[in-house]
């Protein structure tokens, strides 16, 4: 069995409702980011605050769903990554700034998009008439 037969197959502890959770925290996400990003424009920082904190949360509880991930080394860059947004919440709460808001989300959809496709060969099935953009993965 190859490599990427044996990470797609351990990929199945990320069933339908796990991943369904994990959409969900990532829409969250950026609600809360949105949020604070409208209340930065219009220089509301208490309001801003404290949907920073709610999305310093969410990032966590992001970061904790991704630890079960089958390779070690993706999930180490994750965390550093996690970290690195970590820190930029942690300067937003007390500065919200609507340009480094925009950034944070747009680096969120970039993760969402990479997870998305991570998952794809493992919950897509190709139509039964439609194999030419198929390869053996055994």
């Amino acid at each position: 069995m190859s490599n990427f037969t044996q990470y797609v197959k351990s990929l199945v502890v990320f069933g339908e409702e796990r991943q369904q959770e994990i959409r969900w925290l990532f829409d969250a996400l950026d609600n809360s980011l949105a949020i604070a990003q409208k209340n930065a424009t219009v220089q509301r920082s208490s309001s801003a605050a404290s949907s920073l904190r709610h999305a310093k949360n969410l990032l966590s509880f992001l970061n904790r769903c991704f630890a079960d991930l089958p390779d070690q080394q993706l999930v180490a860059h994750l965390e550093d990554f996690f970290a690195m947004l970590d820190r930029a919440v942690d300067q937003s709460i007390q500065l919200p700034i609507e340009e480094d808001l925009e950034e944070i989300r747009e680096l969120i959809a970039e993760l969402q998009k990479g997870w998305e496709t991570l998952l794809m060969p493992s919950t897509t099935v190709p139509k039964e008439d439609d194999r030419s953009h198929m390869m053996s993965i055994a």
